[in-house]
């Protein structure tokens, strides 16, 4: 008798009790019936307990523990995780109802790959669709300039999440996700149907995007740099590449910058990148980060 494939849907949650409740719920709604979700809220000061004791689901674990950031929290749920295959949700995002049942076709179609990663949508807080967010071709090699996977919706294989797991390093937190890709990239192929099965809640609470600290922001970067070329793997697969990555990083960090307004540390860390990587004055994102200083007022 067949075996029906086993999904375990992870939220990690850090006072998020305004936002919980409907991001749970595009959980629970999944048209595929063979799943879990579990929920770690890591140390929240807020409400979050309370308000997830009205949700009575028999395949619904809510696990609190310390704070320790996110990837110590997804680390977490893995360890709990009973799936045959995991996937990540942010607390602030979506699933629609198909995630599972298309992951299943897919699965079932590709003799289980190892990481499967959707297109998704970005929406506003009324579900709005503000842009598609479709994966490059290539994408093992794309990771090298930029990181398109992001977390809510992506699939990994059980036994690949627990012997891959997020870098726990708390500086390094907002691009732990990153530097976990690039490692699976280097040892696995990521496939991308091309279907939207998840969102991305665009909103002025994400704390990558909003509330950008120069200090911080550039140690990540230097965190990332540095764990991404500690592996060896990662050093055989990009090296080649390694300039364009540093350079990628510089924009990423100058564009955030811009974001928040910071125009002389945005335009110190353009000119890096410049210096870095001449050819990088040719990419959209380049013209995209001028845009940004430019508009902000």
């Amino acid at each position: 008798m067949k075996k029906d494939i086993y999904f375990s849907i992870i939220i990690p949650t850090y006072n998020r009790a305004h936002m919980i409740i409907p991001t749970l719920e595009t959980a629970f709604a999944q048209s595929y019936p063979h799943f879990e979700v579990i929920l770690i809220d890591d140390g929240s000061t807020d409400n979050t307990e309370d308000v997830i004791k009205s949700i009575r689901n028999e395949n619904f674990v809510y696990y609190k523990k310390n704070n320790e950031e996110r990837a110590v929290a997804r680390n977490t749920g893995f360890s709990m995780a009973k799936g045959d295959y995991i996937t990540l949700l942010d607390s602030d995002d979506f699933l629609y109802p198909n995630h599972l049942e298309e992951a299943v076709k897919y699965i079932e179609k590709n003799n289980f790959p190892e990481i499967i990663r959707f297109n998704y949508d970005i929406v506003d807080s009324n579900k709005n669709v503000l842009e598609t967010a479709k994966m490059p071709e290539e994408i093992n090699n794309k990771l090298a300039i930029g990181n398109f996977l992001g977390c809510s919706g992506i699939l990994i294989r059980k036994d690949v999440a627990i012997q891959y797991t997020f870098n726990s390093d708390r500086a390094l937190s907002g691009s732990e996700d990153y530097e976990l890709w690039l490692r699976l990239a280097a040892r696995f192929e990521i496939h991308t149907p091309d279907i939207v099965t998840c969102s991305l809640h665009s909103h002025k609470e994400r704390s990558v995007i909003f509330n950008i600290q120069e200090e911080t922001l550039i140690e990540r970067i230097e965190l990332l740099i540095k764990y991404a070329f500690e592996d060896k793997v990662v050093q055989e697969k990009y090296e080649n590449k390694k300039s364009s990555f540093i350079s990628y990083c510089l924009i990423y960090a100058s564009l955030h910058l811009a974001i928040a307004n910071l125009k002389k540390a945005s335009l110190k860390y353009l000119w890096k990148a410049i210096k870095i990587n001449p050819w990088i004055v040719t990419d959209k994102r380049f013209y995209g980060v001028l845009k940004t200083i430019l508009t902000q007022a």
